[in-house]
């Protein structure tokens, strides 16, 4: 029983993991790489720290196989939220209902480096300076949610920890920005170029396989500071794999316990029926002496103990409904009732439990009567 809810929960976590594998980010990751930046950290300034930025897009673009390059603040399903986000025309809010924004500083050319498609409105350009007019760019989830039936364009918002308000000159479609899968959640861009920050990602795309060409991306950041390490590297598949690593240990353990369970039930259940059979060995002689074939008594033993598995399936698949519905919450595309992980669950615990039951039923069938019929 308690078998059977281990197998069919491991089931269940096992095929949402694959259906979250077929999750659409909103962004591009297979021909991504990502390389982790902190010149603020080497002592660098901010005149110093713009300086390497500018130098290393210049460097790394020119390498062969690149085809889009752009900074941002953040990997990928790292996002930060901010709380207390002023719509500019709107009336102030409670504390208990203030606004609640992913916030994501990013450089030029984030958007197409990404595939983020753009919905209304433009990109951050070179304009986009420190002395001209903050500028920001949302996602259509806020638009929607704080200008429903309005043109949010030219329309500002302020952070909380800023001091000017930023016009809005562009929209892009919603992505994931924490979790993959999750409900489409309010998201402001702000470039780099107006917000520094002296910590920043090197976001690459590239034309191949990634990989080809993470040792010329860090040669040429080399070549720029030998002394500034390159703190982490990963890839947009390496990003999607930590995101679903909870998940992938959780049906690993559930599947170990599972069949840890599976190997003790089928041990006992082998071991009650082996019992059963030597304590009516004088009635299996009997039955055997007045006609009984050995298919009679094979059956005879193994409706005894496939009965007790039936029971304990029914029970077991009652109590993984239970089970799956409580969890249904942390399942992506599969229900706490998914009718393949129950039948898949339910037939490795038949067939394990079949070769438990058919051992000694052989057994039995094989008694010798007159020798039952003496020892007893």
């Amino acid at each position: 029983m308690i078998s059977l809810v281990l197998l069919v929960v491991a089931a269940m976590f096992l095929r949402s993991i694959q259906h979250e594998y077929t999750i659409d980010p909103g962004y591009q990751t297979k021909h991504l790489a990502l390389f982790m930046l902190y010149p603020g950290q080497a002592g660098y300034d901010q005149t110093r720290t713009d300086q390497f930025y500018k130098q290393a897009r210049d460097r790394v673009s020119s390498i062969r196989g690149i085809a889009s390059i752009s900074w941002a603040s953040n990997l990928p399903l790292w996002g930060r939220k901010e709380t207390g986000v002023v719509i500019e025309g709107q009336e102030q809010r409670k504390k208990s209902e203030a606004i609640s924004t992913v916030v994501k500083t990013i450089d030029l050319d984030y958007f197409a480096t990404m595939g983020v498609p753009f919905v209304k409105g433009r990109d951050f350009t070179q304009d986009d300076r420190d002395r001209s007019a903050p500028v920001a760019i949302i996602n259509d989830t806020m638009a929607a949610e704080y200008w429903p039936n309005q043109d949010p364009l030219g329309k500002r918002v302020q952070l909380p920890h800023g001091q000017n308000f930023l016009q809005i000159v562009g929209i892009v479609k919603t992505s994931n920005y924490q979790t993959l899968g999750e409900p489409p959640q309010a998201c402001i861009f702000i470039p780099l170029r107006q917000n520094f920050s002296d910590g920043m990602i090197l976001y690459v795309r590239t034309e191949q396989d990634p990989s080809t060409i993470l040792a010329s991306v860090q040669g040429e950041i080399h070549n720029i500071d030998p002394g500034l390490a390159v703190e982490d590297i990963r890839t947009g598949t390496k990003v999607i794999d930590q995101a679903l690593w909870w998940s992938k240990m959780a049906v690993d353990l559930l599947a170990v316990f599972g069949l840890l369970a599976l190997a003790l039930a089928s041990v006992g259940l082998y071991g009650i029926m082996a019992y059963s059979v030597n304590q009516r060995r004088r009635e299996i002689g009997v039955r055997m002496a007045l006609g009984a074939g050995q298919g009679n008594v094979w059956l005879l033993v193994l409706r005894q103990g496939m009965t007790l598995v039936l029971i304990g399936l029914a029970v077991g698949i009652a109590l993984a409904l239970l089970v799956g519905h409580a969890l249904s919450r942390f399942l992506y595309g599969v229900s706490g009732s998914d009718l393949l992980s129950l039948g898949g669950a339910s037939l490795v615990l038949l067939a394990v439990a079949l070769v438990a039951c058919y051992l000694p039923a052989r057994s039995a069938s094989r008694v010798d009567p007159l020798v039952a019929l003496r020892s007893a």
